[in-house]
């Protein structure tokens, strides 16, 4: 007696449960909700000292100041108090030589009647002029690195990197929006 052929059996499949998203989407999903949640921390972070404290926060617009202070980087200034500024210590001046203008450089050089001589650490020489104590905006107390690197494309009017970041917090927020748990269906 001849038995018919019997159909191959399909490969096993692991159990899984019904409506259980994909590893990878649980994944992609918790990566965006840490990322999203440690920006948000930053922007509490660079915040607080200034709706608390009265200080002062400023986004570093130019590399002078590289390696201590990047382009998009928040620092938080406290107000300057009576005293001078001490050398090493990096201040919010208006600027004397662009009026209406900030500048964030590390104090160089005291001078006898207190004026500060400047100095950006990318920069080669000291400023080449003196910083009134009237003209003192603030002491740097806390950087909080490149949140605010979209207000810093923003003003330089970047539209290519600008919209790359725009697109990216995008993408997080998509990721970040995804089901850790399907609907069950209704019956």
């Amino acid at each position: 007696m001849t038995f018919p052929s019997e159909p191959a059996a399909a490969a096993p499949r692991r159990p899984t449960a019904e409506g259980a998203p994909h590893p990878i989407r649980v994944v992609a999903s918790v990566i965006a909700r840490t990322v999203l949640g440690s920006m948000i921390g930053l922007l509490v972070w660079a915040h607080v000292p200034v709706l608390a404290l009265g200080w002062t926060a400023g986004v570093v617009q130019s590399g002078s100041m590289r390696p201590a202070l990047v382009p998009g980087d928040v620092v938080l200034y406290q107000p300057p108090r009576d005293r001078t500024p001490a050398v090493g210590q990096i201040v919010l001046a208006q600027d004397p030589t662009r009026p209406g203008h900030l500048l964030t450089h590390r104090v160089h050089r005291v001078l006898p009647n207190n004026d500060l001589i400047t100095k950006g650490d990318a920069n080669p020489a000291p400023d080449s002029t003196p910083i009134r104590p009237t003209a003192l905006q603030g002491v740097a107390r806390l950087r909080v690195p490149w949140i605010g690197l979209p207000a810093q494309l923003w003003r330089a009017r970047r539209t290519v990197p600008e919209a790359i970041v725009l697109l990216g917090l995008a993408i997080l927020l998509a990721f970040a929006a995804l089901p850790l748990r399907s609907r069950s269906p209704h019956k």
